[in-house]
């Protein structure tokens, strides 16, 4: 039992190190390391104590690239950090379809928006957050559009 606390305590993640996956998994999966902080919105001297954790969890790779002098990272998302964020989506989505009962439509929509539920409410729009491109607010104003045409 305590491995098994153990284990879910280290698989915890910050909302600055899920950003940065995220950010990875927006980018198609890899990306220049000095590039990235530029697309999160932090300074290196942030992010890359972030970065180290990440890569000794096993959630990202760092590759060096080009020359001896001056060579440039880049960073992967492993298969453990898409397993990872493919759950932490399924978790958001199962908040956001929770029963609201008998109220109306009205409430009943406003009580379900994503962004009701999203850690990132407050960076949204700043950086990588962005609600043009949130998938699950485009899933769920879809599916406003089919109740609307139902009713």
């Amino acid at each position: 039992m305590a491995e098994e606390t153990q284990s879910v305590e280290e698989e915890t993640l910050t909302e600055i190190e899920v950003q940065i996956l995220q950010g990875l998994e927006r980018l198609g999966g890899s990306y220049q390391q000095r590039n990235l902080w530029k697309y999160i919105g932090i300074d290196s001297k942030t992010g890359l104590p972030i970065l180290g954790r990440l890569e000794k969890r096993g959630l990202i790779k760092k590759e060096r690239v080009g020359g001896e002098r001056r060579g440039v990272y880049i960073v992967r998302l492993t298969e453990k950090a898409y397993k990872m964020l493919s759950e932490l989506r399924e978790r958001a989505e199962e908040i956001a379809r929770f029963d609201v009962g008998k109220l109306s439509d009205e409430l009943r929509a406003l009580l379900t928006v994503p962004c009701a539920f999203c850690p990132y409410i407050e960076r949204c729009g700043f950086s990588f957050v962005d609600p043009l491109h949130c998938e699950l607010l485009t899933r769920w104003s879809m599916s406003l559009g089919g109740h609307e045409r139902e009713g």
